[in-house]
């Protein structure tokens, strides 16, 4: 079992996926909902949708780890349940990275093709883009943009519901005395 300081990795590594994966929802869903803001934070809902899976690993992996060094003979079913809760969100997240990216591709595009056809300056976020007229790919974008957009949407919400389930079973197992250990 891997250790720092004589404590087992587990409980410090589910802090990060315990951080990251809400603030990923929370950025994800104001980049979701509120255009103006897009610009400004699409780098960040870009880098926790790329480091947040992979801090779900980690404490996935630690947390196996852990388990097979409290429980050699077998896990009981509160560790399986709290395990796959586990890598539900880790498949959850990891099926959000294309559709985020992209999503963001497409708003990106959309920008760009304002820009193209005004000759002008890029409209600010939530100020209408270039009449579909001016723009060919314009209405196709927009419907794409608005599944995908639903997608991630949900996806966001089945990664908070998902963290939170992770979380709770962890600090029942840990906390609530009728769990045993």
């Amino acid at each position: 079992m891997t250790t720092i300081l004589d404590l087992p990795i587990h409980p410090l590594a589910v802090h990060a996926p315990v951080i990251l994966v809400p603030l990923l929802v929370l950025f994800g869903v104001l980049y979701l909902l509120v255009p103006p803001l897009r610009r400004r934070i699409g780098w960040v809902v870009g880098a926790l949708a790329l480091i947040a899976p992979a801090a779900v690993y980690g404490a996935i992996w630690s947390g196996e780890q852990l388990a097979d060094y409290l429980y050699p003979t077998g896990w009981p079913d509160v560790v399986n349940d709290h395990r796959d809760f586990g890598w539900r969100l880790l498949w959850i997240l990891v099926g959000l990275i294309p559709v985020w990216f992209l999503f963001a591709a497409l708003e990106r595009g959309r920008r760009a093709a304002a820009v193209r056809d005004s000759g002008g300056p890029a409209p600010a976020d939530g100020e209408e883009s270039a009449p579909a007229g001016e723009d060919p790919a314009a209405s196709g974008r927009r419907i794409v943009m608005i599944v995908l957009g639903v997608i991630a949407f949900a996806l966001l919400g089945l990664a908070a519901w998902m963290v939170f389930n992770s979380g709770d079973s962890g600090a029942s197992m840990v906390w609530d005395p009728k769990m045993g250990n």
